[in-house]
């Protein structure tokens, strides 16, 4: 708590100012707790949100990634260069006039986002994707029913994506909705409203642009309280791939090759020729060899059990590569 001035200190310090000893700068208090608030651009989101957010699109553009790369076999690279909260109106400002906007409806939100995509990136995907070299300068222009067909498919096999990396988090439907090349055409919120905007700098083999998503606070709204960070984290803990878990039982079920080796001999190809039920051959005797599809991995002493023989491992055989 401040000082508190007795009367004979303000008196003083009257004085001290009517004498022109000190200056009345001198003694101006500034209480740095005082903090501008603009509540046009009212902040909705908490840094350990919006760094939540961060990682769950980390993940989106990994499988971006890898998805791009293969449809268009040729080099791209997805990063974020940012993820910022504005407000509605700033968004549809800060992107160009002619641009490409798929719309993708979000259940059960019962809300829309937006993912821009640069006309460069864009014109470098179709281009790829009609057997081009990927240079986005060689076209201009609208898009043609063909090149808008060949772009919903390529996004909405990206809202799926989306709605995987959301699945720790909760469980959300995207759809494709439609393209714009219009922004003033996109009214996914009112103009003052908080949105999340993430933006993608993206790479197509010489091609460089953007690609931004916006989420409107109607979507993120309903999430936030599982947005934090030791809420995300034990969500990650404890959830399990179903597709992970189909791979496990798959291999859990496969057949392998099993044989359990007594010993050796080596033997004149006359004497193997010669032989008559009855003979005998001696082997080397020593630890029973277990292959494992041909590759020994354990050694064993015979024995039985239950009325069968059997083989006791007291030994695992490690190779180069095995995890010790």
């Amino acid at each position: 708590m401040a000082d508190v001035l007795s009367q004979q200190e303000i008196d003083a310090l009257l004085s001290a100012l009517n004498n022109g000893e000190i200056q009345a700068s001198d003694v101006t208090v500034k209480d740095e707790k005082v903090k501008l608030y603009d509540f046009k651009r009212a902040m909705r989101y908490s840094k350990e949100q919006l760094r939540s957010i961060t990682r769950i699109h980390e993940n989106f553009t990994r499988l971006l990634t890898s998805y791009l790369s293969a449809q268009l076999r040729t080099f791209v690279q997805i990063e974020i260069d940012l993820v910022d909260q504005v407000n509605y109106q700033e968004f549809i400002a800060s992107i160009p006039s002619r641009t490409i906007l798929n719309v993708f409806e979000v259940k059960p939100m019962d809300g829309k986002m937006v993912m821009e995509v640069n006309p460069q990136v864009a014109n470098a995907v179709i281009e790829r994707l009609l057997g081009g070299q990927g240079d986005a300068a060689s076209r201009n222009g609208a898009l043609t029913e063909i090149e808008t067909v060949l772009l919903q498919k390529i996004f909405s096999r990206a809202s799926d994506m989306y709605q995987s990396v959301w699945r720790n988090i909760e469980n959300i439907k995207v759809r494709w909705d439609g393209i714009e090349t219009n922004p003033q055409f996109v009214q996914i919120s009112s103009p003052n409203d908080t949105v999340i905007v993430i933006a993608l700098h993206t790479t197509i083999g010489e091609t460089t642009g953007r690609m931004t998503l916006c989420l409107p606070h109607l979507i993120v709204e309903p999430v936030l309280p599982k947005l934090s960070t030791h809420q995300w984290l034990s969500t990650m803990s404890k959830s399990t791939d179903p597709q992970e878990n189909k791979i496990k039982q798959n291999l859990d079920s496969i057949g392998v090759p099993v044989i359990a080796e007594l010993g050796r001999a080596t033997l004149p190809i006359s004497e193997l020729y010669n032989l008559q039920i009855g003979d005998v051959i001696g082997i080397e005797t020593g630890k029973i060899q277990v292959k494992v599809d041909q590759v020994t991995r354990f050694l064993g002493n015979p024995g039985v059990q239950k009325g069968r023989y059997a083989v006791q491992i007291d030994q695992t055989i490690h190779s180069e590569g095995d995890d010790i």
